[in-house]
């Protein structure tokens, strides 16, 4: 729990860790876009249930 708090603590103090953290959102956000659009129908290297 204390380890949490020291990341929690960071993330709102350090500058470049929020933009780290920020920047690893948006990729996420970007990937789930991404797949929504159809991009990744006709992949064969996702399994059936994720298309």
């Amino acid at each position: 729990m204390k380890r949490l708090k020291q990341i929690i603590h960071t993330f709102r103090t350090d500058r470049e860790a929020r933009f780290y953290i920020l920047g690893a959102i948006a990729l996420v956000l970007f990937f789930c876009w991404w797949g929504a659009t159809g991009h990744w129908d006709d992949s064969p290297y996702l399994p059936n249930f994720l298309r």
